[in-house]
């Protein structure tokens, strides 16, 4: 008789936390190369790991919540503002803010 091994809430969240980061790898050297579908694909292919396993998208890798574009050069335009880092999408429009007084005040 077999006995199935279910896998522990760490194993499948460290398996996910590498897969998502190597799909948001992927997505932002496609968005580079000017393939904005594959890369859209690949962003919406790592949400989906990380809802289904309720595990965080790591903050380095930023994309438009609207149309799921990562926000790479070529893609967004990036200003600095009001103590904000603001990304704009070029696709769709779409603001992403970013906080960043704390490392102004060190």
């Amino acid at each position: 008789m077999t006995m199935s091994r279910r896998m522990q809430r760490a194993e499948i969240s460290g398996i996910a936390e590498i897969r998502i980061n190597k799909l948001m790898a992927m997505s932002k050297e496609r968005a580079s190369s000017g393939d904005l579908a594959l890369a859209r694909r690949y962003v919406d292919l790592a949400r989906r790991i990380s809802m289904r396993t309720k595990t965080k998208i790591p903050k380095e890798h930023i994309y438009c919540k609207m149309c799921l574009t990562p926000m790479v050069p070529g893609t967004s335009r990036i200003r600095l503002r009001n103590h904000k880092v603001t990304m704009r999408c070029l696709e769709c429009g779409g603001l992403k803010r970013i906080p960043y007084l704390r490392e102004q005040r060190e």
